[in-house]
């Protein structure tokens, strides 16, 4: 046979590793759970202060491009003038030519700039063009490119002229490359009008590599760098890979899954995941003016690196903690022997789902430390499973009890009609035209109607729980005094209802078609055939309601 102190040493030791185990898995699952939070938001917030560096840097390049549009529009005297008279229009253009050139040299980044004319009305060449030989240099006229030469669809020679024209606002270009100088650069090009006559466009070509300095400049943990997509995840700028890439379809989808999110605005608070090379990454993105998409990676072997660290630091913790109490447990084996029981007790009643336990054990040692661990594991349980609860029987929209918590009473009323003759009564109600409100005026105004109804049966029905078991549909379950005065609290709801449309701020008003069904033991053999009576009752009261309309 063991000796006791054997049996209390194997105790000891045996609810140690439990604990442990118990406490270091909360805290791995925690540590693992506090780092990916700490990551979406370190990477989002890096993503949102770049993408507001850029959009600052497109917001300077537009204003300057709009003041030239708005000056060039001002000084047109006649458009009449101006679509007959040839030296009218080189006029206006010399006069143009100086604040132009003006305009580009305080734009950061600009390389080109130009005033075209609609050669429906001037010379296929008319207005000016004037750009830099390179990022040093300055602006000089050149002559503009003959609008004659080339179709208006085709948009890489000409797509910067009838594109914004088209579109009738200011429009970002796609990044292209320059051959004279060898630059690659972005477009900004606002088409512009006099008494609702197109004149033309004002446009800047900026020095691409303005932003490439940004994006390069954007990183985050070791290895972690940014790049730029379009709308349609194609790739415009990346380190590794040319532009114009696909990322639906780049290495047999290998980005797709990821490139689909790239379609949205952002990833708001939360990372995509996708896989690059073989490594799992992850991603934040944000929409820049322009369309594009700023996207920040990072290796998921750099984000959990501080996760792992942490994760080795509770492992070796929880050791040292388990070897230590070994050691101890041999010298104070009698005074460890009443509070281990009690935590073994408590352990085995968690273990079981029990957590109506108190434990009354402190201490300034180790088993007083466990102690108070097993009562904080417990109350974050408690904490976490009200929560869960909640939001297990709670409907979002109006706080009253979902269609899980109305399937939940529905068996426990069947179980009373077993066993006694309960006195109860059922009431269904339907919100009448809800997909007429959300069709006219959107699904938020519809959630509005869906709250204001709800509110008004629950203050009609104040000692009655009300179920919302459908989109438009409540139950409500009559008991005790409530299910006595059921005819007088069905006249006072449509009384509240009828109050309510009379107010003349509510232009969307509330009609509740309803129907009551009182359980009887001789026809009613479950709670679903009391249900169904109220559900017809209900339908019928509907009918009724739109013939009389």
């Amino acid at each position: 046979m063991k000796s006791l102190k054997t049996k209390v040493i194997a105790l000891v030791l045996g609810c140690m590793l439990l604990s442990s185990f118990v406490i270091g898995s909360f805290s791995i699952l925690s540590s693992k759970r506090a780092v990916s939070a700490d990551s979406a938001q370190i990477m989002n917030l890096i993503c949102e202060n770049k993408t507001q560096e850029i959009s600052a840097l497109l917001s300077r390049i537009e204003q300057s491009v709009n003041t030239l549009t708005l000056y060039a529009s001002r000084q047109i005297e006649s458009t009449e003038k101006f679509k007959t008279d040839s030296a009218y229009v080189d006029q206006y253009t010399e006069h143009l030519t100086d604040i132009a050139i003006n305009a580009a040299t305080n734009t950061e980044g600009a390389m080109t700039v130009y005033i075209r004319y609609n050669p429906e009305y001037t010379s296929p060449t008319s207005g000016l063009f004037c750009s830099k030989s390179s990022t040093d240099s300055t602006f000089q006229p050149l002559e503009p490119t003959n609008l004659s030469l080339y179709d208006s669809s085709d948009t890489s020679r000409v797509g910067w002229f009838y594109e914004p024209a088209k579109n009738k606002k200011g429009t970002w270009m796609a990044p292209y490359l320059n051959d004279n100088i060898n630059i690659e650069m972005i477009s900004f090009v606002i088409p512009f009008y006099v008494d609702d006559v197109f004149i033309g466009v004002v446009g800047m070509d900026i020095d691409f590599s303005v932003l490439q300095t940004i994006v390069d400049e954007t990183n985050v943990y070791q290895n972690g760098y940014a790049y730029l997509t379009d709308e349609k995840a194609n790739l415009i700028y990346h380190q590794d890979l040319p532009r114009g890439t696909s990322l639906m379809d780049y290495n047999n989808g290998e980005f797709r899954e990821a490139a689909e999110m790239l379609l949205q605005n952002s990833s708001e608070n939360s990372l995509i995941s996708y896989s690059y090379h073989g490594y799992q990454r992850k991603a934040a993105f944000r929409s820049l003016q322009n369309g594009m998409r700023l996207v920040l990676a990072a290796p998921i072997s750099d984000i959990d690196k501080q996760a792992n660290l942490l994760i080795l630091q509770i492992l070796i913790a929880s050791f040292v903690i388990v070897a230590l109490t070994a050691i101890l447990t041999f010298i104070f084996t009698r005074r460890l022997v009443k509070p281990l029981l009690e935590l073994t007790a408590a352990a085995q009643k968690i273990a079981a789902g029990d957590l109506s336990i108190s434990i009354t054990h402190h201490s300034n040692d180790e088993v007083g430390t466990l102690a108070e661990s097993f009562r904080e594991t417990v109350k974050h349980l408690h904490k976490y499973i009200s929560y869960i609860n909640e939001l297990a029987y709670r409907d979002p929209l109006t706080g009253v009890k979902n269609k899980t918590a109305y399937l939940e009473v529905a068996n426990k009323m069947d179980e009373l009609a077993r066993l006694k003759r309960p006195e109860f009564a059922v009431i269904v109600f339907d919100i009448n035209g809800l997909k007429n409100v959300n069709d006219t005026y959107g699904h938020d105004f519809g959630d509005i109607l869906i709250a204001d109804t709800c509110k008004i049966i629950c203050h009609t029905f104040k000692q009655t729980p009300i179920y919302r078991i459908g989109g438009d549909e409540f139950v409500a379950l009559l008991e005790n005094d409530d299910y006595k005065n059921s005819i007088q609290l069905l006249n006072q709801l449509q009384k509240d209802i009828d109050a309510y449309n009379e107010q003349p701020h509510n232009t969307i008003k509330i009609s509740v078609a309803k129907g009551i069904a009182v359980y009887s033991e001789a026809t009613d053999y479950t709670f679903q055939d009391v249900f169904k009576r109220a559900d017809n009752a209900m339908y019928y009261n509907k009918a009724k309601m739109k013939s009389s309309v």
